[in-house]
This record gives C-alpha cells, structure tokens and sequence, in this order.
C-alpha cells in the first residue's frame, strides 16, 4: 500500500512538473496586439564593446554599467494605435528620473512604426527593430546604430507594465 501511494505522489508530481506555462505565450500573428502598451527596458547590450559616455571604457553591456545615463534607463517607451490603415504611434517617455534638459513624464521622442510581417518594426525616422523574442511581458528586439562612433547592433530586452 505505501508504494502504490508513493507511486501515486510521484507520477502526480511528475505530471505537474512536466506541465510548461505557456500563458504569457504571443503567436507571430498576436503580435501587432501584443506589441501595444508601455515597455520598460530591462536589458541594453551590443554586439560590440563602446565608449558612449567617453570616459575611456568599453563596455557591451549599456544597462548595468556607466555607459548611458540612470535617467535614460528609466524612460519608458509607448507602442499605440491610431486607426484602421494608418501607421501606429511610438514614443518614449522621460519617467520619474528626468534628464536635466527634460522634465519628468515628458514625452522625449516620437514617430510612427509599423509591423512588417510581424517580425520587424520599421520606423518614419528612426532605425528599425527586428523582433528577436516576444511574449505577453516580454520582448527582445534587435537594431543597427552607431554608437561612440562605433557601428553595432545594440539589442534590447523591454518589460511590459
């Protein structure tokens, strides 16, 4: 009897542990949908060591170290509709640590994406993002820049709020 019961305990602990979450799961077709709202980043690296801030080290990793400024890690980035057939909004927002130049919560750059084959995000001004990653909560995007005067792909891991 005891090692039918420990049988039991076991395969239902298996059963419960081979079970895999796939709520927070977005479809290539989702996307569009998914793609909406307020981003926050997580993550900045490149595929390439610079020196943003000038201060004579390289870095790949933008996020936890010196090389951007805390007040530009803390904006917040907006992806929004506007209608039917016409292009969406993006924007990115200064949040509670504002740059000097700026004022908290002020909008600090605009433009208008949209979706190409729900993988990349193409922009009227600025570089486009190609989608690496993307679920409910999450998205990693990739895109070209040049930063101190170096040029790289720097890619991006944003947090849903």
């Amino acid at each position: 009897m005891k090692i039918s019961h420990l049988l039991l305990c076991c395969l239902s602990t298996g059963f419960l542990l081979s079970c895999s979450n796939d709520d927070d799961s977005v479809s290539d077709s989702d996307r569009g949908n998914a793609l909406l709202g307020q981003w926050e980043y997580q993550a900045i690296m490149t595929d390439g060591a610079v020196d943003v801030n000038g201060d004579g080290t390289v870095n790949i990793d933008l996020f936890n170290t010196q090389e951007i400024r805390q007040c530009i890690k803390d904006n917040l980035t907006f992806f929004t509709e506007r209608g039917e057939g016409e292009k969406g909004d993006y924007s990115i927002n200064d949040n509670g640590l504002a740059c000097e130049e700026d004022g908290q919560f002020t909008n600090i750059e605009e433009d208008r994406y949209e979706l190409i084959n729900n993988s990349i995000i193409r922009f009227d001004v600025r570089n486009e993002m190609r989608i690496i990653k993307m679920t409910k909560s999450e998205m990693t995007i990739e895109t070209n820049d040049n930063l101190g005067d170096e040029d790289v792909v720097v890619t991006i891991t944003y947090r849903k709020n």
